[in-house]
């Protein structure tokens, strides 16, 4: 008998992971959808870093805590598919082969790829650009005036993402685009709305729009040649190889790479700027060191990118923010093999939920970790650099593309709104809910209003 044998016998042999008690039929699916990553804690401090919980669909195995999330890092290239979680997403769209759900060599090149066109150095090679798409922003809101916080930070953020990636700014496209995805993702993804709603004339009209709107930034690039190419032109470049044929083979493929820009924006940087600026005005004394800090950002005019990506407070809050508030706080698989971890068997076609921010909830790695501090970060303390510790942008060989760039952005979009403005909550007395929608999200319910205009330019 060969080695290869001896050990599939022994993985086969291991049991599998214990089961956390549920309701029947609904199992433990209430406790999901009430407080997901608290559940999952909950269950990692009684049963270790696997476990299996029920919900209507069947069995789900959870990886959670910093071991899980060295296991997944170091050794699950292999052992997890994302294919079964994203394909019917993107067959929505036409498309069939798409960097979501695709694994493995293909996907390492698609990585390989788009990865300098999302990269922190493209999105902030012209920054004056993206300062004045964000003080017009700001400036078309008169004082006193109410917003939700969500729609403030959209308007800005997909703007700068789409000019600087694909020169194109979404303009009177950006609500079709929002029902388009979240509708889109809320089905096929999350699988917490019905499939009726793909059918609804609403929905039908804003992904004609949205898809209208990608076909028009391909033609313009067509046509048009760039001094530094962005992001659709690398798609247009690789369309043209053998290489990227399964993925960029019609324009089908081609229209959907090119909005990415858009799709990463809506759901990303949006949300983590809404939550930031709700934690710094639930504490003023890190809010007003943050406006401090964007004072002297502007002081001399357009700022470097070194100060830009520079580790001061603005930094510490994002990064804290993005700990206690990340837009994946889970990961969605499927088993591509099977395997062993901790001692248990997963079997080969399982769902599997990595529960990447089950470790920012641990005391033993964040001290009193529901408590917003941004001293973590510091020198002295570095308390995301303790093995498997911080992954607020997913995980493993599917992590996102362009976390470098997201948290580049939303520190200057903070340091912009805050240089310019000072800000109040509506309501602070209510106590707002966070929901997946479909991403965790305030929604429209975190409303401000500008209290002060405190400068009118930033250039």
């Amino acid at each position: 008998m060969d080695v290869q044998t001896d050990v599939d016998t022994a993985v086969e042999s291991r049991p599998l992971p214990p089961r956390v008690p549920g309701l029947p039929f609904l199992g433990n699916a209430r406790e999901l959808t009430q407080d997901l990553i608290g559940f999952i804690v909950a269950q990692y401090k009684r049963l270790g870093p696997i476990f299996r919980i029920h919900v209507p669909t069947g069995d789900m195995v959870i990886l959670a805590g910093p071991d899980a999330n060295v296991f997944v890092t170091q050794q699950g290239a292999d052992k997890f598919s994302s294919r079964e979680a994203w394909y019917r997403y993107g067959c929505e769209f036409g498309v069939e082969e798409q960097i979501q759900d695709i694994d493995g060599e293909l996907h390492t090149r698609m990585r390989k790829l788009l990865k300098p066109s999302y990269s922190a150095t493209m999105f902030l090679s012209d920054i004056p650009l993206l300062l004045e798409i964000a003080q017009n922003v700001v400036n078309r809101l008169p004082v006193g005036e109410e917003i939700a916080a969500l729609s403030l930070f959209r308007l800005i953020v997909t703007e700068q993402l789409g000019r600087a990636l694909a020169n194109h700014a979404p303009g009177d496209t950006l609500d079709s685009m929002i029902t388009t995805i979240r509708t889109a993702l809320n089905v096929y993804v999350n699988k917490q709305s019905p499939a009726f709603l793909l059918r609804m004339p609403s929905y039908q009209h804003a992904k004609r729009h949205f898809q209208l709107m990608g076909r028009g930034i391909v033609a313009e690039h067509r046509i048009t040649v760039r001094e530094t190419p962005d992001l659709v032109d690398t798609i247009l470049s690789a369309s043209k190889k053998d290489e990227f044929k399964e993925v960029l083979g019609n324009e089908a493929q081609i229209c959907y790479a090119a909005t990415g820009p858009f799709i990463a924006g809506l759901d990303t940087v949006a949300n983590e700027c809404t939550f930031m600026l709700y934690e710094l005005l639930q504490h003023p004394t890190v809010l007003e060191r943050c406006m401090e800090e964007a004072d002297h950002l502007f002081a001399n005019g357009v700022p470097e990118v070194s100060h830009i990506r520079s580790h001061g407070v603005l930094h510490d809050a994002m990064m804290e923010t993005l700990r206690l508030h990340s837009i994946a706080p889970v990961v969605d698989r499927t088993a591509a093999k099977t395997f062993e971890f901790a001692g248990y068997r997963v079997d080969k076609g399982q769902q599997v939920l990595i529960a990447t921010t089950a470790a920012h909830f641990l005391p033993e790695i964040f001290p009193d970790p529901y408590t917003f501090d941004i001293t973590r970060y510091s020198e002295s303390r570095k308390e995301h650099k303790k093995r498997g510790a911080y992954f607020p942008f997913g995980i493993g060989t599917h992590l996102c593309l362009g976390a470098g760039a997201a948290e580049a952005q939303i520190v200057l979009v903070m340091a912009v709104v805050l240089y310019m403005v000072r800000l109040e909550r509506m309501k602070p007395e209510e106590k707002l809910r966070i929901k997946n929608d479909p991403t965790p999200t305030f929604g429209d319910k975190f409303r401000v209003r500008i209290t002060e205009r405190r400068h009118h330019t930033v250039l």
